[in-house]
């Protein structure tokens, strides 16, 4: 049986049609989610004794699981803090034991299936960007001259050195509501008044070279299958810099495109070296026909390249999963 691990409360069309098509398929399949911790009535457990064989009620036979996320400790655990009385410091600090805690539990959780085939392994998703970068290089990708820094005079030689340079955060992008204001975190160019605002030591930060772009390429990565998109994003002054800053009124134009072979030799290297078996890379193509990798997310929306370009990729997962599930 297939099992489908999903994100608490997440909306998610693509994964909604992966579903259709193992429905078409006449497949059997269950849910497993992060509401199930909440639900009244849902109850789980996982026990061991000492002949060292743990009981649970999570560990059915399922040959092939997916995992598109799990529990995490956004809104579903806000009203455990609702009526917490304490310093913002301890407040801050019991959120992060909080979140390492839920961390731990969906480890032992994804133990349970470790024999199954996991798209991806939850194991392998922890992506570093900076450690990434660095095994790209050693495969042979060419990466943007990029510098973690916490010092101002470092980061002025840098742009000294590189003329324009842009920031992004290390972790994932995140968005949130805060009032009457949406803060995103996403990739910018370092402006000249930002860096005379800067101190002499800030947060410890990630620069890049700013790389001018001929197109920018999104690759959904199936087990050593390849999909690829251009995007021509630098069309646009609004997405020139980061596509995710995207123009609803006038959308980039967005079309299949074929990588060299010896690029998707590469990219196969270090998602083998990565332990993962599907994720989204992003890469840049110049204007002296350079392919430049900038980063992996192994759980990518495979719906932003699926539907511009008739790749089908829901049919596409939802044949992997059956085909390991034989």
């Amino acid at each position: 049986m297939i099992l489908i691990c999903k994100i608490y409360n997440e909306n998610n069309k693509s994964y909604e049609e992966v579903i259709d098509w193992l429905i078409y398929n006449n497949v059997q399949f269950d849910f497993f989610s992060g509401e199930d911790f909440y639900e009244e009535g849902n109850n789980w457990s996982i026990e061991l004794d000492n002949s060292l064989v743990d009981s649970s009620n999570t560990s059915k036979e399922y040959r092939s699981v997916w995992f598109q996320g799990f529990l995490k400790h956004k809104t579903q655990l806000l009203s455990i803090f609702e009526d917490v009385d304490c310093a913002k410091v301890n407040l801050v600090e019991l959120r992060w034991c909080l979140s390492q805690e839920i961390g731990k539990i969906n480890k032992q959780i994804f133990n349970n299936f470790k024999d199954a085939y996991q798209l991806p392994n939850p194991q392998s998703t922890k992506i570093d960007k900076f450690a990434n970068l660095r095994l790209a290089t050693k495969i042979g990708l060419e990466i943007p001259n990029s510098l973690l820094t916490n010092s101002k005079e470092e980061l002025l030689s840098f742009i000294k050195k590189h003329k324009e340079v842009i920031t992004k955060p290390l972790y994932e992008v995140i968005r949130f509501n805060e009032k009457d204001h949406i803060v995103h975190f996403l990739t910018e160019k370092v402006k000249q008044e930002q860096l005379q605002e800067l101190p002499v030591t800030f947060f410890p930060s990630l620069f890049q070279a700013y790389i001018e772009k001929e197109i920018e390429i999104r690759v959904f990565y199936l087990e050593k299958r390849f999909y690829s998109m251009a995007m021509f994003s630098q069309l646009d002054s609004q997405t020139e810099t980061d596509f995710r800053n995207y123009n609803n009124e006038n959308p980039n134009r967005r079309v299949p495109y074929l990588l060299p072979k010896e690029i998707e030799e590469k990219i196969t290297k270090l998602m083998i070296e990565l332990n993962l078996n599907t994720g989204s890379i992003d890469l840049i193509k110049t204007h002296d026909k350079k392919y430049v990798f900038l980063e992996v997310n192994p759980t990518g929306q495979f719906g932003f390249t699926s539907k511009p370009c008739n790749y089908y990729l829901e049919d596409e997962i939802a044949k992997t999963l059956i085909e390991n599930d034989k």
